[in-house]
């Protein structure tokens, strides 16, 4: 699995990377968000281009996102606790160091289910925009 993280770090900065932070550098610094769902979360984004962004995540004990449909592809790895992703009539738990897919426009709950902070990295195909993301109150509507 570690494996796997590291060619995805390397796909994704090798290949879809437009701009370094400093001339004759490698080194991109990112760029870190406060978002507010049910409680706060911090996202630590190193996105670089449209076509693929790369977030690190901390959830705190607790954290849901609403239901969503996203037009984009996510895969992740957990890195620490333990990753919910509920859709409508299953769940699925991601442990620690295993890695996970959902497929765009899957309709999905992405929540902490452990009792710790969860720290997760997310690869987007494409990188995340507002737009294509749409939030539902239920699975049916």
């Amino acid at each position: 699995m570690k494996n796997l993280f590291y060619l995805l770090l390397f796909i994704s900065f090798t290949s879809y990377s437009q701009s370094i932070i400093e001339e004759g550098s490698s080194n991109i610094i990112p760029k870190k968000l406060l978002i507010q769902d049910n409680i706060e979360r911090i996202i630590l984004d190193y996105t670089q281009s449209d076509e693929m962004g790369l977030i690190k995540m901390h959830a705190p004990f607790g954290w849901t996102e609403p239901i969503i449909e996203a037009k984009f592809e996510i895969r992740g790895i957990v890195l620490e606790g333990l990753l919910g992703l509920e859709y409508q009539g299953s769940e699925d738990h991601i442990v620690s160091g295993n890695g996970f897919v959902i497929p765009k426009n899957t309709r999905v709950r992405i929540f902490n289910a452990g009792k710790e902070e969860l720290i997760l990295v997310e690869i987007l195909r494409p990188a995340y925009k507002e737009e294509l993301v749409q939030k539902f109150k239920n699975f049916k509507s």
